[in-house]
């Protein structure tokens, strides 16, 4: 009976431990879920916005970042901003890990974490619009994922440049998702 005990016990504590080590993780899934939620709705609030923010009131770039800033003078572009707005959105959003990686270019992502295929609502989306190895030429914000469907919002995008939403038919690294450019993988924020 002693044995038997002793072994509920064992398995009793067993049971605790790995309750405790699943919620513990459910708790930081919950938080990475919070923060991709926060940085679409982010995103998908700027839809329409040119270089100089909503309203032409302001210029994106991340805080504590190498960028330098969307708007230029008279209203018009610095520079092709796309960096500066996910680097914005990720900031606004209290986004920590290397932020003094990113600067003006679509490239600086991949100094802030590594390339990865499966993205998650949030996430960095990069684009080359090279041959391949070229170069990372665009990148924008996960917004939604359905199924094989992927929704991003994005800076610099269209004609004119401006803050849009694309919703695209796959989100595999590959995938030539417009005329000109095709995934290259996602880059996915860690909360400070």
């Amino acid at each position: 009976m002693r044995k038997l005990t002793s072994l509920a016990v064992r398995g009793a504590a067993v049971t605790l431990l790995a309750g405790t080590a699943l919620s513990v993780t459910g708790v930081g899934n919950a938080q990475a879920a919070s923060l991709g939620a926060n940085i679409a709705a982010t995103a998908k609030g700027q839809i329409g916005a040119g270089p100089c923010g909503l309203n032409n009131k302001g210029s994106y770039w991340g805080r504590g970042t190498k960028q330098t800033g969307s708007c230029g003078p008279h209203h018009t572009e610095a520079h092709a901003w796309c960096a500066d707005f996910v680097g914005w959105v990720w900031w606004k959003n209290g986004v920590g890990g290397r932020m003094n990686q990113l600067d003006n270019l679509a490239s600086s992502f991949t100094k802030y974490g590594s390339l990865h295929g499966t993205p998650k609502v949030g996430d960095a989306i990069l684009y080359n619009l090279g041959p391949d190895g070229y170069g990372n030429d665009h990148v924008a914000i996960v917004v939604a994922i359905s199924g094989q469907k992927i929704t991003v919002v994005g800076g610099n995008q269209g004609v004119p440049g401006s803050v849009s939403s694309h919703t695209w038919k796959s989100y595999k690294v590959g995938t030539q998702v417009n005329g000109t450019q095709k995934i290259s993988g996602y880059v996915t924020p860690v909360a400070r």
